[in-house]
């Protein structure tokens, strides 16, 4: 949680500083999310190709619903 005391300090900043404090973050975010992925691995991804009937079926669940609001 960010205390009060940090949030008043940012905001005395000036816009230069306010800047470099959001790159330093980003950066930070941006090590972070590096660690979550091995650099050569594979990872599987999941797309909806090959599921057209669970698209139809919620297409038609929608459809169903709307015919009831009508």
């Amino acid at each position: 949680m960010i205390s009060n005391e940090l949030l008043e300090e940012l905001q005395k900043l000036t816009r230069a500083d306010k800047l470099r404090v959001i790159q330093i973050l980003a950066g930070n975010l941006v090590s972070e999310e590096e660690a979550y992925f091995t650099p050569g691995t594979t990872y599987e991804i999941i797309t909806p190709y090959g599921n057209e009937t669970a698209a139809e079926t919620v297409l038609k669940m929608l459809e169903d619903d709307r015919a009831k609001k009508g």
